[in-house]
């Protein structure tokens, strides 16, 4: 299990704190998050082996990894309570901000003076310690930390399942709720780990050179990464259902481009702004749901401009059009519809291009085509554009 911590963790949280970093500049929680997530990255990246070697040639002390990956853990567990009361929709206690950076400074400090002073330093790296489990320094060190641990990791779940009922469900309730999970996971792991140190006594084994060799415990490794994860997921949650959907948005207008290609080049005046490429689309990272709208409404548009060329407006039909005997066919009959409707279209764009009168439309186009709302609109016209690049691929063959 140690691997897991060694190098796929860090690097897990390590691409969150690049990813939020451009957030560290905009609002308090924000910051915090970010202090957080940069925190436990820091800790994390204290496990490999050739960063350990490096901290303790240049601070002189072997196993000054243990210390650091301890303190960045306490001013994670602080940032982390920061960001909670930063987001929550209730004023802080007087005084009780103050009380937080207090409780921080002074369980950093302790653990500082508990590695100085009552730990011994015979070993090298973050799991020198387990050299010595079993005695009352390590056991005091360690109950220090986890104390904090489980004091921030209670609090945090509270607050984040209260804030829950708070919002309506969707993607930041669900978040929350992973939120809250991660600070549960968090308290189970610290209450275990009191068990364990108060239980294992000094369990240490040594390799042939008399090297200690570190401490193996699944729990003790499962939990916190368990917890880590759903922190992440926490926080990206929401952010992916955004980026969910601007990948469905950027889809659509992919499929709509021939279609909107067409029928704008015939009735140019329909486009709000400039026209783009397909490709120009795929690369814009704005948000495209109103751009999205706008190409089904113009598509619309051209196809009622369209209507106005032809002699007899309404007048003909479709073969195929109005096929369904029944209430039983409707998908079928839909199907058939948003072809006859394409058939139309690429007829008219065609007599536009050639500077002839439109084909009068279907009578079955009339009234029963078409969306109440902009999302059914995109949809019909999603439907229209199928049938018209499934046209276009029959006349190519």
């Amino acid at each position: 299990m140690r691997p897991l911590f060694t190098w796929l963790m860090p690097t897990l949280i390590w691409a969150v704190v690049l990813w939020r970093a451009p957030s560290a500049f905009t609002t308090r929680a924000n910051r915090a998050l970010w202090a957080a997530f940069a925190a436990i990255a820091l800790g994390l990246s204290c496990r490999p082996a050739f960063i350990e070697r490096a901290l303790g040639d240049v601070t002189g002390i072997r196993d000054v990894t243990q210390l650091l990956k301890h303190l960045a853990g306490v001013a994670a567990a602080y940032f982390l309570l920061e960001y909670v009361q930063a987001v929550r929709r209730r004023p802080d206690r007087p005084g009780a901000a103050r009380a937080r950076l207090l409780l921080t400074v002074a369980a950093g400090l302790a653990l500082t003076l508990l590695f100085v002073f009552a730990l011994p330093h015979d070993a090298d790296g973050a799991f020198g310690i387990d050299a010595h489990f079993g005695e009352p320094g390590v056991k005091v060190y360690l109950c220090v930390f986890d104390t904090v641990f489980a004091l921030a990791s209670a609090r945090a779940t509270v607050l984040f399942w209260s804030n829950r009922e708070a919002v309506p469900p969707g993607a930041l309730r669900a978040g929350l709720t992973c939120l809250a999970a991660s600070g549960a996971t968090g308290l189970t792991y610290a209450l275990y780990r009191y068990r364990f140190i108060l239980t294992s006594g000094n369990a240490t084994e040594f390799d042939a050179d008399g090297k200690p060799v570190p401490l193996q415990d699944t729990l003790s490794e499962v939990l916190p990464a368990l917890m880590l994860v759903l922190l992440v997921l926490g926080v990206t949650v929401p952010p992916a259902r955004t980026l969910v959907g601007y990948l469905r948005d950027q889809y659509a207008l992919w499929r709509l481009h021939p279609l909107w290609a067409d029928v704008v080049a015939a009735v140019p005046q329909v486009v709000l702004g400039t026209p783009s490429s397909r490709l120009r689309d795929l690369l814009a990272v704005r948000d495209r749901s109103v751009e999205l709208a706008h190409r089904a409404f113009a598509i619309r548009d051209a196809a009622l401009v369209l209507r106005e060329d032809a002699p007899v407006p309404g007048a003909g039909s479709a073969p195929g059009a109005g096929s369904a005997p029944g209430a039983a066919s409707t998908v079928a009959a839909d199907e058939d519809l948003a072809r006859v409707e394409a058939r139309w279209l690429r007829t008219a764009v065609r007599h536009r291009a050639r500077h002839l009168p439109a084909p009068a439309p279907p009578s079955a186009l009339a009234a029963t085509t078409g969306g109440r709302t902009p999302r059914e609109e995109i949809a019909w016209m999603l439907t229209v554009a199928a049938a018209y690049r499934q046209l276009g691929a029959d006349e190519g063959h």
